[in-house]
């Protein structure tokens, strides 16, 4: 049984670090004049955030105060900020 719990939140993990990885190669594809018109963080400030992200969980693990604070973050921009940069440029 504990080997299930602990495949299972291994896989989790390596989901946590994807949706990170996802976050910061959208962010570097989007345009930067794109952020300041949504009245959103700047793409410099989202980058920061969604490498350090990816740095802290390569670091201190997927379950860490890093990695689940980055996940949130990384989440937040796909959720809100990238469907209106992407309605806003067209971008699919």
């Amino acid at each position: 049984m504990a080997q299930t719990v602990d495949l299972i939140w291994l896989v989790a993990g390596y989901i946590s670090l994807g949706i990170k990885a996802w976050a910061l190669s959208d962010i570097l594809k989007a345009p930067a004049e794109a952020f300041p018109f949504l009245n959103r963080q700047t793409k410099n400030i989202w980058i920061a955030i969604s490498l350090g992200s990816v740095l802290g969980h390569i670091l201190f693990g997927a379950w860490g105060f890093t990695g689940v604070i980055g996940l949130i973050a990384c989440a937040v921009y796909l959720a809100d900020t990238r469907p209106k940069i992407n309605e806003m440029t067209g971008r699919r």
